[in-house]
């Protein structure tokens, strides 16, 4: 229980580490600025579903991880009312993305990777 409460005030500094990428440009290495966003989401979202599945073999989660995030950048290259009115929202922003960028399919890998590694060592 310990380790799932640790995780979790993990995943919430990682959501403010991601968004202080975008808000605070003057914080931030431009390099950070543009890919750092997309990169911290991804290992958040690692920690996050370890919270949930604790009993899944960290690589398979991570390879589930990555595939989760490259799914949701193909689905940025859907477009229609409904779904782009989710969009229009922070939240709806924050989860499902805008555009598609070939450059966060590198960036879900990297802040995947260094994710489980982070988990890797932590376990």
């Amino acid at each position: 229980m310990l380790r799932k409460i640790i995780y979790l005030l993990i995943v919430i500094f990682l959501i403010w580490l991601a968004f202080a990428t975008r808000i605070h440009h003057q914080w931030f290495h431009p390099l950070i600025v543009k890919y750092g966003g997309d990169t911290i989401w991804a290992g958040m979202f690692l920690i996050f579903l370890r919270i949930f599945f604790s009993k899944i073999k960290l690589w398979k989660l991570a390879i589930i991880c990555y595939l989760l995030g490259v799914a949701d950048e193909v689905s940025q290259l859907y477009h229609a009312p409904w779904i782009d009115s989710i969009r229009d929202t922070a939240i709806g922003g924050a989860l499902l993305g805008h555009d598609f960028v070939w450059s966060d399919i590198a960036c879900y890998a990297v802040g995947t990777f260094l994710s489980f590694i982070f988990l890797l060592i932590l376990e």
